[in-house]
Parts: structure tokens; C-alpha cells; sequence
């Protein structure tokens, strides 16, 4: 339950990114890469896009680095 919370909770500061911010500022894109580190890239982004739609896992992506999305 706790994990999925978490997943939450990113998602959910990664969608402020979406409703006109001009970018995650670095605690969210700090909490992003946690998540991604934690869970695996494939599935924080799959649960970003059934959830939160594109726009969302476009902010997503733009806090993380090729090395985070290959090592996780």
C-alpha cells in the first residue's frame, strides 16, 4: 500500500508540472527519480500514462536521465 502511495504521490506533484508550470522544480524531479529507482522506470511510467496521461510522463521524463531510465 505504502508503494503504490508513493507512486501517488509523484505522479501527483508531476501533474502540476502539467497544469502550467514551466517545469518540475528539483524536489519534484528529486521524488521522480526515488520512484524510479524504487520501482523501475517501465513501471512508474506506465502507471503515469494510465493515470495521468501523456502530458505527465512527458514532465516526468524531462527530470530524469538516459542513465535513469536504462539502470531502473
Amino acid at each position: 500500500m505504502s508503494r503504490f502511495l508513493t507512486v501517488t504521490g509523484v505522479l501527483l506533484l508531476m501533474t502540476n508540472y502539467s497544469l502550467g508550470q514551466s517545469g518540475p522544480n528539483p524536489g519534484q524531479c528529486e521524488q521522480i527519480r526515488q520512484a524510479v529507482a524504487q520501482y523501475g522506470y517501465v513501471a512508474a511510467r506506465r502507471h503515469a500514462m494510465a493515470n495521468y496521461g501523456p502530458e505527465a510522463v512527458k514532465a516526468g521524463d524531462k527530470c530524469l536521465t538516459k542513465r535513469d531510465k536504462m539502470n531502473h
